[in-house]
């Protein structure tokens, strides 16, 4: 048949005859709390039991105290819990965390928890199934007269498994550093059962792990031959770099010497003989022209010139391609003057 029942001696408890009840199972990865679980739940018949099994075994909530829950469901344990009761009724229980002069467990009385999370809400019924166990107070109280010992845990008998023992092999392999030569170990973990250590305390290993071992060592030294020739190389690479950056600082401190600069006189003597007169006047308006400076003859020639075009191209040139000209109003000046000295000419 089915189902999960408790290993605590002469527990009735079982998921088929309470289905709500709660089991936790053997904490069988913290060896010194699963020896106190197995201690104190006195049944034999458990030290049998290989290790690698004990993790299907299970204890039910009856066992634990109130304060061992983290709900009032009690279906979830407080970390590191240890179960130390083995109840007679809902309210009296043997007391295996407390024990008397004799190595027996004390009776005690059970009081309702007082913690807030602890204290289920009006009509909850309890997961621990008294109620519906109507026989439980007699058979077991007629079982339980004589009060609980812990049992005792065998050092022979405590867990059946195979022991084993760890051999940790160091194999050496030398770095070829630049100052001193370094030694580094390689560990290689091996479990050897008991029985197949000889009388000195080696490990007799077998063909297989020693060719096994081998093979890993020459990955390892080929592994390292080729980190140290990738090393060499990198190192002469960097040199190399080294030595262009240097030439490279070097080339440019020498090609960085400030050029002569030109002034814009001598600038402009230097492109005007590739000009024509209108086209020289035009470039000296835009490198110098603007402000209180006096337009030279054929600066002024070139501007009547251009007004004579109309005012309308005159404006273009002064809005649109930002010519450096004389204002309108100064170059029609210049035109009146130059019209009317035109007509006394004309009249002598």
């Amino acid at each position: 048949m089915g189902g999960t029942r408790c290993v605590f001696r002469d527990c009735p408890v079982s998921t088929q005859r309470n289905p709500k009840m709660h089991f936790f199972k053997l904490p069988v990865r913290d060896p010194v709390r699963l020896e106190a679980w197995l201690k104190n739940c006195g049944n034999a018949d458990i030290l049998n039991v290989a290790r690698e099994k004990l993790s299907n075994r299970a204890i039910c909530a009856r066992h634990f105290r109130y304060e061992c829950f983290m709900n009032y469901k009690m279906d979830r344990l407080v970390p590191n819990q240890i179960p130390t009761l083995a109840r007679i009724s809902k309210e009296l229980a043997w007391d295996l965390g407390h024990l008397d002069e004799n190595g027996e467990a004390t009776m005690v009385k059970l009081s309702n928890p007082t913690l807030t999370h602890l204290i289920p809400p009006a009509g909850f019924e309890c997961p621990l199934g008294f109620e519906e166990d109507t026989r439980f107070c007699r058979k077991y109280a007629a079982r339980s007269r004589t009060p609980p010992r812990p049992l005792a845990m065998d050092a022979n008998k405590r867990l059946k498994q195979e022991p084993v023992k760890r051999i940790e092999l160091i194999e050496l392999v030398e770095d070829d550093g630049e100052d001193d030569e370094s030694v580094k170990a390689t560990n290689a973990i091996i479990d050897v059962k008991e029985e197949d250590m000889p009388a000195s305390g080696l490990p007799s290993l077998s063909d297989q792990i020693v060719e096994e071992l081998q093979l890993k060592c020459d990955q390892l030294k080929a592994d390292l031959d080729q980190l140290s020739a990738e090393n060499v190389a990198l190192k002469e690479t960097v040199v190399k770099l080294e030595a262009q950056r240097q030439a490279h600082e070097v080339s440019a401190s020498t090609s960085s010497a400030p050029a002569a600069q030109l002034s814009k006189a001598q600038l402009y003597n230097g492109i005007k003989r590739y000009l024509g007169p209108s086209m020289a006047a035009l470039v000296r308006m835009e490198m110098f022209g603007g402000g209180e400076r006096d337009w030279k003859d054929d600066e002024r020639d070139f501007a009547m010139e251009l007004l004579q075009l109309g005012e309308g191209v005159y404006n273009h040139c002064l809005d649109e391609w930002r010519f450096r000209l004389p204002s309108v109003r100064l170059t029609r000046s210049w035109l009146q003057n130059a019209n009317s000295a035109d007509n006394e000419d004309e009249n002598l």
